[in-house]
């Protein structure tokens, strides 16, 4: 993705001086790595957690290995975990894990080989439960036997729901098109208002006035298709079908290397989606085109006007970008991000928001208002600065997604100005 570095001036609302900086610390990837991924980063509650990674020796079933999380990890139940909520890549344990003060304790129930990934999968009936503070957090492996321990990737643990991609199905047929199916889940925050009647003032039945979106974007191959023909349909887990969904706008986001446009449809809904829901979208074609010759490498990143981040289905590895290879090192390097507010010699409201990135291989990067949800200002590696104007205060967040899945989420809490 080839973006200049840019200075971006948004006016949106009003700030006090002072400096204030969020770093997240850089990590880097060599021939042995450990990354995480939560499925849940709410305060409190228990994710699933899946560990992908390489070690340079051999564990041989029956070896332990000892998951250390942040002293501020905790376990709901007792002091050990059910063997069958644990699996070594998709073997179940052969006894049960122990658990003590933030250490977790396991035994390999088959081999491991050398230079290869392996996935450790901690199903969210154990109980271990994110911190009860928002921030960045990051766990170690250790193989006790070639005293050889690994250190992860950070994690975000925040109040800042986001959509759950789940499964990507390709050459799906309904009724007589033929198309791809992607599944997510709306997060704990993402109820999102359609286009249902609502009562409204002296009792009569009236239209929100505030509807929300969601916004997909695709693949080369899927932009290929869409730009002959396509229609989107979105069905809830409750729905027996599916129910058609606006196109608001289709546009090129984005070009690639290879020149394909790649294009990016924001779509108004029809009806209301709770929070915590499961879902499936379908990106239907005409018959006449061959969905069967789609790559192996399609996928669809979608976020909501409540849930903002842009997450990819199905689900990326943690690294697996498309240049990487098997048994090559994996980039788990999450983008590093860090602010501070300028303010201005001439008011105490006018500030400037300073933020910079630092990443080889930047997808995306914005800064989020919280009480704006349309609105996103697109920032770029190095450093932006975007001037604004505070009555009470700015609240916002920073996300920032290499190209290999890695996101950075940074809060921004600016007060308001002191008064005299």
């Amino acid at each position: 993705m080839n973006r200049k570095t840019i200075i971006a001036v948004l006016i949106v609302a009003f700030v006090m001086g002072g400096m204030a900086a969020a770093r997240i610390p850089l990590t880097r990837a060599d021939s042995q790595y450990l990354s995480v991924v939560i499925d849940n980063r709410y305060p409190g509650d228990a994710p699933q957690y899946t560990l992908t990674f390489t070690l340079n020796a051999t564990v041989h079933a029956g070896d332990g290995l000892t998951l250390t999380f942040d002293s501020s990890v905790g376990m709901a139940d007792g002091l050990g975990v059910d063997k069958a909520l644990v699996s070594v890549d998709a073997t179940t344990l052969n006894t049960d894990a122990t658990w003590q003060v933030g250490v977790l304790s396991l035994v390999s129930p088959l081999d491991l080989a050398v230079g290869t990934d392996h996935t450790i999968v901690i199903q969210e009936n154990a109980r271990i439960q994110n911190p009860w503070t928002l921030g960045h957090y990051r766990m170690t492996l250790e193989h006790p036997a070639t005293k050889t321990t690994l250190t992860s990737n950070y994690y975000l643990v925040t109040t800042v729901t986001q959509l759950v991609p789940l499964t990507f199905e390709k050459a799906f047929e309904y009724g007589q098109m033929t198309g791809v199916k992607a599944t997510f889940r709306t997060g704990r925050n993402g109820a999102l208002t359609g286009h249902d009647l609502i009562r409204g003032p002296g009792g009569l039945m009236v239209y929100p006035d505030n509807e929300d979106t969601m916004t997909i974007r695709l693949s080369a191959g899927l932009s290929a298709l869409w730009a002959t023909a396509g229609v989107v349909r979105l069905q809830p887990a409750y729905s027996e079908s599916p129910f058609a969904m606006t196109v608001l706008s289709n546009t090129v986001y984005d070009t690639n290397d290879a020149g394909i446009d790649l294009r990016q449809l924001v779509l108004g809904l029809l009806h209301n989606i709770p929070a915590n829901t499961g879902m499936s979208i379908y990106l239907m074609f005409g018959t006449g085109q061959d969905i069967s010759a789609l790559s192996s490498n399609e996928y669809i990143r979608i976020y909501s006007s409540k849930e903002t981040a842009l997450v990819t289905i199905p689900p990326q590895a943690t690294g697996s970008g498309s240049g990487t290879q098997p048994g090559s090192p994996v980039d788990t390097t999450a983008p590093v991000v860090t602010w501070n507010v300028r303010q201005s010699a001439f008011s105490i409201r006018l500030i400037t928001l300073n933020v910079s990135i630092t990443e080889d291989n930047l997808d995306e990067a914005y800064f989020a208002k919280d009480d704006i949800d349309s609105l996103r200002t697109r920032l770029a590696v190095g450093d932006t600065g975007l001037m604004m104007v505070n009555r009470t205060g700015i609240k916002g967040m920073i996300i920032a997604t290499d190209k290999a899945g890695n996101t950075t989420s940074v809060p921004v809490d600016i007060p308001a100005p002191a008064t005299s």
